[in-house]
């Protein structure tokens, strides 16, 4: 039993740890993609030009998103931003740099809290300047105040003050609160940046969580007659769920903690807590009950799960039953096949020694050894080697059972390898995402001086992308996206090169390559294999779908970083758009002669 409540208690830990690992990843992604962008200075002047476009000034000094964009009625340029709000009440007035950060967050905080529709609640990029973008259902410029006793002060809710506060940039869970325009419990995961040699930070991304499904689980363990309990892994244990305490938790805000009730009983849980490792389960024991204690995968908390030690005994009480069933079952079956198979070979023996018995019994005549039955070797061994027979058949029966195990456990083990696959494949068009992009870039530059070959980092754009999602459609848009990946696909090598989604319409390839010169050779395959498709886009001067492609090289003999890599490939991204699209253009650190710059274009 001990071991099936420390079973029960992993497999919890690893399920509750899902939603909270999918936050934190998509923060991280949403800070990298951040810093890429930021860094280019062209980027940097186009975002500085949309924070006027998008915000409005009211006359208290406060910015909000302009009328209408939450109710998703476009900007002049086309783009729509439906179910974005945002409200900034500076202190001083924004310069250019903040003008920046307040739009790329906007921008941002819609595509990673649109791409998580319908599994988060919100998403939201902050600045340290008092403000924030928000992607969620309600919009909150028409929640907040900006003047009087209620006016919004940022600097007094928990993430923002902790989160940039100092040079930390881990994520991290506020204490939980009721909110109660939600009428739930919940709590905020924000992950800041890192930040610049002054220790100043830039945007930190946020995720509210509502806490009422875990609470709904947490209150119904799957072990029956268990129940199971949360506490935060700090000093207090302050409690996050227990059904027994629910209206301490609530009449203090969720400030309850184990030391704070007094909770005698609960401290050697939060003993133990302390020297476990996430994932990791731990085994309690106490007068009344056995409790499995485990600390939950990214995040700061701890399960425990009490099982009553009442129960413990008549479950070992029916497994025993169980357990002696199925024994005198497999004894009958085995018995019965023993009398269909070999009646004659034990029935004759035991009529000769019944016979035997009552002659002895009747006449008390003396019967010689060798015509007794029972000293017989025949009739002995015969009913010896029946029972070995029959141990024979148990044991090879339990073999069986073992065989079984070892092959769901295999297959157990193909399942988690397939789960792997999906959560590093991107759903909709079948290529890498841009966790496994982020992995193999970053194993590629490690291991670049171990041969002489170079790196090639190419990306990959649509062009016009956004005008052809107006005119066809976003299923249309999502159907030329996966044809993108497949011609990205059938240009490059299958197992030597990787192709990913990188975000949006955009892709990039990794490969290894003998010479700079091939580079503008493989841009110009992956432009002609999209242009020979023919995928018709009137919004286009070609008149079908096109890339443009810009490509970064790393040599064994160079120490690049990833985000140096990055910010070459885009510049020549960049440069490939501006002067006319449908090409590929290599960074200018690499550029190839003029005979081979012109092989890389259409």
């Amino acid at each position: 039993m001990r071991r099936q409540v420390s079973l029960s208690t992993e497999q919890a830990l690893q399920r509750e740890s899902l939603p909270f690992r999918e936050v934190t990843d998509l923060e991280r992604n949403f800070l990298v993609e951040f810093g890429r962008i930021y860094a280019i200075p062209e980027a940097r002047q186009s975002l500085a030009r949309n924070f006027d476009d998008i915000f409005y000034r009211h006359e208290d000094g406060s910015y909000t998103q302009r009328p209408g964009l939450f109710e998703g009625e476009p900007l002049p340029d086309g783009r729509r931003f439906p179910g974005m709000s945002a409200t900034y009440a500076p202190d001083v007035a924004p310069d250019d740099d903040v003008k920046t950060r307040f739009a790329l967050s906007y921008l941002l905080s819609y595509q990673f809290g649109s791409a998580a529709k319908d599994r988060l609640f919100n998403f939201y990029g902050v600045v340290p300047e008092k403000g924030f973008p928000i992607y969620q259902a309600a919009d909150i410029a028409t929640v907040f105040k900006y003047e009087g006793p209620d006016a919004l002060k940022l600097e007094t809710f928990e993430f923002f003050s902790r989160g940039f506060s100092g040079p930390q940039n881990e994520a991290f869970f506020t204490r939980i609160y009721w909110d109660p325009s939600n009428n739930a419990w919940m709590t905020t995961i924000a992950t800041p940046d890192e930040p610049d040699a002054s220790g100043k930070h830039r945007i930190m991304a946020c995720v509210d969580v509502l806490l009422d499904d875990l609470m709904k689980r947490t209150a119904n363990p799957t072990l029956p007659g268990a129940r199971a309990t949360i506490f935060a892994a700090d000093a207090e244990g302050t409690l996050i769920f227990d059904g027994k305490y629910t209206e301490a938790i609530t009449t203090s805000a969720g400030a309850a903690s184990i030391s704070s009730l007094a909770l005698a009983d609960y401290q050697p849980l939060l003993k133990a807590s302390q020297s476990i490792g996430p994932g990791s389960v731990s085994l309690v024991d106490s007068a009344s009950e056995i409790t499995a204690v485990g600390r939950i995968p990214d995040t700061p908390w701890v399960l425990a799960v009490h099982y009553p030690k009442s129960l413990m005994r008549p479950a070992i009480l029916a497994n025993l039953g169980i357990v002696i069933a199925v024994g005198l079952l497999t004894l009958f079956v085995e018995l019965f096949i023993l009398r269909s198979i070999l009646q004659k070979q034990v029935a004759e023996p035991l009529v000769r020694l019944i016979h035997a018995t009552q002659l002895v019994g009747r006449t008390g005549a003396t019967v010689a050894n060798d015509a007794l039955p029972t000293h017989s070797d025949d009739e002995i061994g015969e009913l010896a080697r029946d029972f070995a027979s029959m141990a024979a058949r148990v044991h090879a029966a339990h073999e069986a059972l073992e065989g079984k195990i070892r092959d769901r456990t295999s297959e157990l083990e193909r399942l988690n390898e397939k789960l792997l696959t999906i959560s590093l494949t991107d759903e909709m068009t079948g290529v890498a995402n841009r966790r496994r992009f982020d992995e193999v870039l970053a194993n590629e530059l490690a291991a670049l001086g171990q041969s002489d070959d170079l790196l090639m980092l190419a990306m990959v754009d649509a062009d016009w992308f956004k005008g052809y999602n107006d005119r066809y459609g976003h299923p249309a848009g999502d159907a030329c996206l996966r044809e993108i990946a497949r011609v990205l696909e059938r240009n490059t090598r299958s197992k030597q090169d990787l192709v990913a989604r990188y975000g949006g319409e955009e892709f990039a390839v990794i490969a290894r390559i003998a010479s700079a010169a091939n580079a503008p050779v493989i841009g110009q395959a992956l432009c002609s294999g999209m242009a020979a498709v023919k995928l018709a886009h009137e919004g286009s001067p070609f008149g079908h779908v096109t890339l443009s492609v810009g490509i970064a090289l790393a040599t064994p003999d160079q120490n690049i970083s990833r985000a140096t890599l990055l910010l070459e490939a885009d510049r020549a991204l960049y440069r490939a758009k501006q002067t006319g699209r449908n090409q590929a253009i290599v960074a200018e650190s690499f550029a190839a002669t003029p005979g081979e710059q012109e092989s890389g274009r259409l």
